[in-house]
């Protein structure tokens, strides 16, 4: 059943639709335990755009209420009733919705959002979408005509599109509620119930945005462009040093005298032949495929051998400071709130957030230049000031809590600061001076100052280890031979020996169920398609004792095998750290939201942006102190169910811009 809202009904004469009024509709509404909600706009910006047709509704009848009659503004009594409903909210993509009714000065509290719960409950999995048509077609086995929606800009609100916006609330009850069996089924629960109340905090991040002071930043790369330009000058003087004038067209500048390079330094090709001349090796494999490359990664370890590298990485690591943070920052600032309104992608196999979208044109934030002078381009408004909070060592005390590894958890205990030299003392018995009973915080002291070799290779080590590398990754991220990769990959484990009976126990768990679950709170699991993924298609082939004397492609099945064998490991490992300090960051965020709605801080207490494990709010000069002490005891909080025996701790930075 349709009923129809309108300011101006006389426009309307269908015989589909029940036409009555507001008050009515609420009526429909309020005794509902759960309400479907969606949103017909202008555009995809709450700020520039409107809202036309505000759709509410359930399976049985659905209440669609012309928005546009009422000036596109939501009349007080339909306000009211949205913000002080009990029930759910079930939404599709909620936080594009939630944005636009932040606007309207609604704040939707309970959320069920399907999208998100059909990316939890099929984590690794192939699917066939996760848009609404897909899920209404998957779970109703009804076809959506999305198609309508382009025409509701032109056409406006006809039969066909009050229809199409009643649909798209018509279903979404039975969406969830078959989503929630299989959740439940698959025991991701918690982990749904967490992101859904994350929505309503993503949603007010991108809303609130962060302020960029243009005039700061344009300077910023105005000095940049100048400074580019001189590592260029740099890089082709290098190339006259060496005798490579190939590379110019043998004329000379009228001015300055200088010849003319004809290399487009910003063409891969044209640098990988230049560097293939001197004899750098810029041969990578990447998906199976011998390719060339001028990644930093594959030059870096050959910087000691080629005098072109260093200025050219100078060079190239200058120009993509001007490309990616340079002038075109200009467009991102929004003209009604002069601020930076980014878009998140919230949830990520990992669990984790990414940031930015080309599709709609908005940067990433999370990947800014950590340095003071592009930080603090990034400002409070004026008498408000900025706090920037971050968990310490959120991943590796994870780790710790998790693997139970005696070691790592001395570390803590101990109050140890510098892991990387501690890594070191373990690792390398020519190098202690004590025992480790009689280690102290200012005993590593000499390590970091006389042993930096040593304490970069166990540095190395502990970040390709924790991420699901071995012996060949340390070889390659440190320029050593593969021997000693797999020497400083043994001696990491003789330090951490309980390290390696836990990264055992993860991949034995990932290869008996199927699946990777991150932790016992979220129970959050990244799955696994046993159907195709090699390893589990050829295990019991690969174990049979007759496997090799049978099989014609022994060979080719094994390799096969042990490739996707190394990659679950790999994901067994390193998923359950970083999707366990993912939740925790935003266990931390829900946390802080409800103190700024208990407190009656809402919009004046900003939270501006979220990078991993910091947290960045801005509020008054009068209030933020307080605030900042209710954010460090929420990220304390929230941590707690996750790292009962090391427990982590956060501390923050405050001032009138970014400070990290």
């Amino acid at each position: 059943m349709y009923y129809l809202v309108s300011n101006q009904s006389q426009l309307f004469s269908s015989n589909l639709f029940n036409f009555i009024s507001l008050k009515e509709g609420i009526e429909l509404l309020k005794d509902l335990e759960e309400i479907g909600l969606d949103s017909e706009t202008t555009g995809l910006d709450c700020y520039l755009n409107k809202i036309l047709l505000l759709q509410l509704g359930c399976e049985e009848f659905q209440v669609l209420i012309d928005i546009k009659s009422y000036g596109s503004i939501l009349p007080k009594e339909l306000k009211d009733f949205l913000n002080n409903y009990k029930g759910l909210f079930i939404l599709q993509n909620a936080k594009f919705d939630l944005k636009f009714l932040f606007n309207q000065e609604v704040i939707i509290k309970k959320v069920f959002d399907t999208f998100l719960a059909e990316i939890i409950i099929t984590n690794g999995l192939q699917y066939s979408g996760r848009g609404l048509a897909s899920l209404a077609e998957k779970y109703c086995d009804v076809a959506l005509d999305k198609s309508v929606r382009s025409e509701i800009l032109n056409v406006g609100l006809t039969d066909r599109v009050l229809v199409y916006g009643a649909n798209d609330v018509k279903y979404l009850s039975i969406i969830k509620r078959k989503q929630l069996k299989v959740a439940k089924e698959r025991d991701v629960i918690n982990a749904i119930n967490l992101d859904n109340s994350f929505v309503v905090v993503l949603a007010c991040v991108e809303y609130c945005g962060i302020k960029l002071d243009w005039d700061k930043w344009k300077k910023k790369t105005d000095e940049n462009v100048i400074h580019v330009s001189k590592l260029k000058t740099s890089l082709e003087n290098q190339l006259i040093k060496d005798g490579k004038m190939e590379y110019f067209s043998g004329m000379q500048d009228l001015w300055s005298g200088k010849q003319d390079c004809i290399l487009n330094w910003n063409s891969p090709k044209q640098v990988i032949k230049l560097l293939n001349d001197y004899g750098v090796n810029t041969s990578t494999v990447k998906k199976g495929v011998k390719v060339n490359s001028i990644d930093a990664k594959i030059l870096e370890p050959q910087l000691e051998k080629f005098s072109i590298l260093k200025p050219y990485l100078d060079y190239k690591g200058g120009q993509k400071l001007i490309s990616t943070y340079g002038y075109n920052w200009k467009k991102y600032i929004n003209p009604i709130t002069g601020r930076i309104h980014t878009t998140f992608q919230q949830l990520m196999d990992t669990g984790r957030l990414s940031c930015g979208n080309k599709r709609d044109g908005t940067p990433n934030l999370q990947n800014l230049p950590s340095d003071k002078e592009t930080r603090s381009c990034f400002i409070a408004e004026k008498d408000n000031r900025m706090t920037a909070a971050d968990y310490s060592s959120q991943e590796q005390i994870v780790l710790a809590n998790f693997s139970k590894e005696e070691n790592l958890l001395n570390f803590y205990k101990n109050g140890f600061t510098d892991m990387h030299s501690y890594v070191a003392f373990l690792m390398y018995e020519d190098i202690r001076r004590c025992t480790l009973e009689e280690l102290t915080p200012d005993k590593l002291l000499y390590i970091k100052e006389e042993y930096k070799e040593q304490r970069k290779l166990a540095k190395n080590a502990g970040f390709a280890i924790n991420y699901g590398g071995n012996g060949s990754t340390i070889s390659k991220n440190c320029n050593i031979s593969k021997k000693d990769g797999e020497f400083v990959y043994d001696s990491y484990f003789e330090a951490f020996p309980n390290l390696r009976e836990y990264f055992d126990l993860v991949f034995l768990r990932a290869s008996h169920y199927g699946y990777i679950q991150f932790n016992n709170i979220t129970k959050r699991k990244y799955f696994f398609n046993i159907y195709e993924n090699d390893f589990f298609k050829y295990k019991e082939e690969v174990e049979d004792p007759l496997f090799w004397q049978t099989s014609d492609n022994a060979r080719s099945i094994n390799s096969k095998y042990n490739k996707a064998k190394g990659e679950i490991a790999r994901l067994a490992q390193n998923y359950p750290i970083q999707g366990s300090a993912s939740d925790i960051t935003k266990y931390a965020c829900i946390l802080f939201f409800k103190e700024i709605l208990i407190r009656g801080w809402w919009m004046s207490v900003k939270i501006v942006n979220l990078v991993h494990d910091e947290i960045i709010i801005e509020a008054p000069d009068e209030t933020m102190k307080e605030a900042k002490e209710v954010l460090l005891n929420c990220m304390a909080k929230a941590g707690e169910p996750f790292c009962p025996i090391i427990k982590l701790g956060a501390h923050a930075d405050e001032g009138i811009f970014w400070i990290h």
